[in-house]
Protein backbone atom coordinates (compact mmCIF):
# COMPACT_ATOMS: atom_id res chain seq x y z
CA UNK A 1 0.00 0.00 0.00
CA UNK A 2 1.06 3.28 -0.91
CA UNK A 3 1.31 5.97 1.38
CA UNK A 4 0.89 10.01 0.89
CA UNK A 5 1.51 11.83 3.48
CA UNK A 6 3.40 11.27 6.69
CA UNK A 7 3.33 13.53 9.91
CA UNK A 8 5.53 16.64 10.22
CA UNK A 9 4.29 17.37 13.43
CA UNK A 10 4.65 15.52 16.72
CA UNK A 11 0.31 16.71 17.87
CA UNK A 12 -1.91 14.67 19.91
CA UNK A 13 -3.41 12.05 16.88
CA UNK A 14 0.28 10.95 16.02
CA UNK A 15 0.40 10.50 20.16
CA UNK A 16 -2.64 8.46 20.32
CA UNK A 17 -2.31 6.17 17.15
CA UNK A 18 1.17 5.48 18.93
CA UNK A 19 -0.58 4.45 21.74
CA UNK A 20 -2.42 1.98 19.64
CA UNK A 21 1.05 0.62 18.31
CA UNK A 22 2.39 -0.08 22.29
CA UNK A 23 -1.24 -1.63 22.69
CA UNK A 24 -1.97 -3.76 19.73
CA UNK A 25 0.37 -3.10 17.25
CA UNK A 26 3.24 -5.35 15.96
CA UNK A 27 5.80 -4.54 12.95
CA UNK A 28 9.16 -6.04 11.50
CA UNK A 29 10.40 -6.76 7.97
CA UNK A 30 10.34 -10.29 6.66
CA UNK A 31 11.87 -11.32 3.25
CA UNK A 32 9.41 -11.02 0.43
CA UNK A 33 10.47 -12.09 -2.86
CA UNK A 34 14.03 -12.42 -2.14
CA UNK A 35 14.10 -8.85 0.12
CA UNK A 36 13.56 -7.67 2.99
CA UNK A 37 10.39 -6.03 3.52
CA UNK A 38 8.29 -4.18 5.82
CA UNK A 39 4.85 -5.01 7.33
CA UNK A 40 2.55 -3.23 10.12
CA UNK A 41 0.06 -4.49 11.98
CA UNK A 42 -2.63 -3.42 14.23
CA UNK A 43 -5.33 -5.82 15.68
CA UNK A 44 -7.89 -5.80 18.72
CA UNK A 45 -10.39 -8.23 19.36
CA UNK A 46 -12.53 -9.18 17.23
CA UNK A 47 -16.14 -8.19 18.79
CA UNK A 48 -15.01 -5.59 21.82
CA UNK A 49 -13.12 -3.14 19.39
CA UNK A 50 -14.41 -3.46 16.13
CA UNK A 51 -16.16 -0.46 16.75
CA UNK A 52 -13.07 1.36 18.17
CA UNK A 53 -11.29 0.43 14.78
CA UNK A 54 -14.28 1.44 12.73
CA UNK A 55 -15.13 4.88 14.02
CA UNK A 56 -11.69 5.90 15.50
CA UNK A 57 -8.85 4.04 14.05
CA UNK A 58 -9.54 4.25 10.29
CA UNK A 59 -10.45 7.94 10.74
CA UNK A 60 -6.84 8.89 12.13
CA UNK A 61 -4.97 6.87 10.01
CA UNK A 62 -6.50 8.79 7.18
CA UNK A 63 -5.84 11.55 8.94
CA UNK A 64 -2.28 10.97 9.70
CA UNK A 65 -0.80 8.88 6.64
CA UNK A 66 -3.36 9.63 3.87
CA UNK A 67 -4.22 5.87 3.58
CA UNK A 68 -7.83 4.37 3.32
CA UNK A 69 -7.14 1.48 5.64
CA UNK A 70 -8.99 -2.00 4.78
CA UNK A 71 -10.58 -3.55 8.44
CA UNK A 72 -11.26 -7.03 8.39
CA UNK A 73 -12.33 -9.40 10.72
CA UNK A 74 -9.83 -13.00 11.31
CA UNK A 75 -12.22 -15.21 12.62
CA UNK A 76 -9.56 -17.92 13.40
CA UNK A 77 -7.76 -15.45 15.62
CA UNK A 78 -10.66 -13.60 16.68
CA UNK A 79 -9.46 -10.27 16.02
CA UNK A 80 -10.22 -7.68 14.13
CA UNK A 81 -7.82 -4.78 12.38
CA UNK A 82 -5.43 -4.46 9.33
CA UNK A 83 -1.72 -4.94 8.36
CA UNK A 84 0.14 -2.37 5.52
CA UNK A 85 3.17 -4.02 3.65
CA UNK A 86 5.35 -0.65 3.88
CA UNK A 87 9.05 -0.04 4.27
CA UNK A 88 8.84 3.43 5.08
CA UNK A 89 5.85 3.20 7.38
CA UNK A 90 7.80 0.44 9.77
CA UNK A 91 10.81 2.85 9.69
CA UNK A 92 8.78 5.90 10.31
CA UNK A 93 7.95 4.56 13.40
CA UNK A 94 11.41 3.28 14.36
CA UNK A 95 12.68 7.08 13.90
CA UNK A 96 9.98 7.67 16.50
CA UNK A 97 11.16 5.26 19.03
CA UNK A 98 9.21 1.92 18.69
CA UNK A 99 10.77 -1.47 18.22
CA UNK A 100 10.84 -4.31 15.76
CA UNK A 101 9.90 -7.38 16.71
CA UNK A 102 8.76 -8.81 19.95
CA UNK A 103 7.77 -5.34 22.49
CA UNK A 104 8.97 -7.50 25.62
CA UNK A 105 10.63 -3.83 26.45
CA UNK A 106 8.68 -1.41 24.75
CA UNK A 107 8.54 1.81 26.30
CA UNK A 108 6.90 4.93 25.13
CA UNK A 109 8.79 7.58 23.26
CA UNK A 110 10.09 10.27 25.20
CA UNK A 111 8.61 12.86 22.73
CA UNK A 112 5.05 12.13 23.49
CA UNK A 113 6.08 13.04 27.58
CA UNK A 114 6.83 16.34 27.01
CA UNK A 115 3.54 17.86 27.82
CA UNK A 116 0.12 17.34 29.53
CA UNK A 117 -1.86 17.23 25.83
CA UNK A 118 0.32 14.30 24.18
CA UNK A 119 0.93 12.50 27.85
CA UNK A 120 -3.10 12.01 28.20
CA UNK A 121 -3.17 11.18 24.38
CA UNK A 122 -0.43 8.51 24.40
CA UNK A 123 -2.06 7.22 27.36
CA UNK A 124 -5.51 7.05 25.66
CA UNK A 125 -4.11 4.88 22.96
CA UNK A 126 -2.31 2.49 25.07
CA UNK A 127 -5.74 2.46 27.12
CA UNK A 128 -7.85 1.72 24.30
CA UNK A 129 -6.34 -0.78 22.92
CA UNK A 130 -4.83 -3.16 25.90
CA UNK A 131 -6.56 -1.30 29.11
CA UNK A 132 -9.41 -2.65 31.03
CA UNK A 133 -12.29 -1.14 32.90
CA UNK A 134 -13.93 -3.74 36.07
CA UNK A 135 -16.56 -2.59 37.77
CA UNK A 136 -16.51 -4.94 41.45
CA UNK A 137 -19.73 -5.31 43.96
CA UNK A 138 -18.21 -3.53 47.16
CA UNK A 139 -20.37 -2.51 49.78
CA UNK A 140 -23.62 -2.86 47.82
CA UNK A 141 -22.09 -0.69 45.43
CA UNK A 142 -20.03 -0.64 42.21
CA UNK A 143 -16.28 -0.13 42.88
CA UNK A 144 -14.72 0.46 39.72
CA UNK A 145 -10.71 -0.34 38.51
CA UNK A 146 -9.15 0.69 35.53
CA UNK A 147 -6.25 -1.62 34.70
CA UNK A 148 -3.78 -2.35 31.97
CA UNK A 149 -0.91 -5.33 31.55
CA UNK A 150 2.43 -5.35 29.57
CA UNK A 151 5.14 -7.58 29.98
CA UNK A 152 7.41 -4.23 29.89
CA UNK A 153 8.65 -3.21 33.30
CA UNK A 154 9.90 -0.01 32.06
CA UNK A 155 6.48 0.86 30.28
CA UNK A 156 4.69 0.03 33.41
CA UNK A 157 7.06 2.45 35.48
CA UNK A 158 6.21 4.69 32.82
CA UNK A 159 2.58 4.57 32.76
CA UNK A 160 2.73 4.76 36.22
CA UNK A 161 4.16 7.25 36.36
CA UNK A 162 2.43 9.52 33.85
CA UNK A 163 -1.07 8.73 35.28
CA UNK A 164 0.00 10.06 38.54
CA UNK A 165 1.77 13.32 36.85
CA UNK A 166 -1.84 13.74 35.55
CA UNK A 167 -3.35 13.59 38.74
CA UNK A 168 -4.40 10.14 38.84
CA UNK A 169 -3.33 7.79 41.11
CA UNK A 170 -1.64 4.50 40.04
CA UNK A 171 -0.40 1.87 41.71
CA UNK A 172 2.11 -0.97 39.75
CA UNK A 173 2.58 -4.41 41.00
CA UNK A 174 3.64 -7.70 39.32
CA UNK A 175 0.24 -10.03 38.71
CA UNK A 176 0.65 -13.65 39.58
CA UNK A 177 -0.05 -14.91 36.59
CA UNK A 178 2.54 -15.26 33.01
CA UNK A 179 0.96 -14.11 29.27
CA UNK A 180 1.17 -17.23 26.90
CA UNK A 181 4.73 -16.12 26.37
CA UNK A 182 5.81 -17.17 30.11
CA UNK A 183 7.58 -13.64 30.58
CA UNK A 184 6.62 -11.64 33.68
CA UNK A 185 3.45 -9.60 33.69
CA UNK A 186 2.28 -6.19 35.53
CA UNK A 187 -0.63 -4.47 36.31
CA UNK A 188 -0.82 -1.10 36.66
CA UNK A 189 -4.21 0.00 38.37
CA UNK A 190 -6.30 2.65 38.95
CA UNK A 191 -9.11 2.66 41.48
CA UNK A 192 -12.12 3.74 43.05
CA UNK A 193 -15.19 6.15 41.70
CA UNK A 194 -13.22 10.05 42.31
CA UNK A 195 -10.17 8.49 40.33
CA UNK A 196 -12.71 6.86 37.42
CA UNK A 197 -14.56 10.53 37.03
CA UNK A 198 -11.38 12.28 36.87
CA UNK A 199 -9.78 9.42 34.29
CA UNK A 200 -12.62 9.87 32.13
CA UNK A 201 -12.02 13.51 32.29
CA UNK A 202 -8.51 13.83 31.71
CA UNK A 203 -7.77 10.63 29.80
CA UNK A 204 -11.14 11.10 27.37
CA UNK A 205 -11.09 7.17 26.39
CA UNK A 206 -12.66 7.02 22.74
CA UNK A 207 -13.30 3.12 22.55
CA UNK A 208 -17.37 2.67 22.68
CA UNK A 209 -16.45 -0.83 25.31
CA UNK A 210 -14.99 1.53 27.93
CA UNK A 211 -17.43 4.43 27.46
CA UNK A 212 -20.36 1.43 28.07
CA UNK A 213 -18.54 0.42 31.16
CA UNK A 214 -18.57 4.12 32.14
CA UNK A 215 -22.28 4.78 31.32
CA UNK A 216 -23.37 1.28 33.30
CA UNK A 217 -21.36 2.81 36.27
CA UNK A 218 -23.43 5.77 36.49
CA UNK A 219 -26.46 4.43 36.00
CA UNK A 220 -25.49 2.37 39.16
CA UNK A 221 -26.30 5.44 41.03
CA UNK A 222 -30.03 6.22 39.70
Amino acid sequence: MKITQFPKEINEELAEETGWHIGDGSMNFYGNKNKLKGIYQLRGHIEDDKLHYIQRIKSIFKNLYGIDISLREMPSTRVFGFQIWNDDLVKFKQKLGLPLGPKIDITIPSIFLDNKKLKAAVLRGIFDTDGGIYLEKKNNKLYPRMEIQTISHILANQLKEAFNELGLRATTYQSDFKRGNKKDCYTVAIRGEEMFHKFIKVISPQNPKHMAKYGRFIQSFK
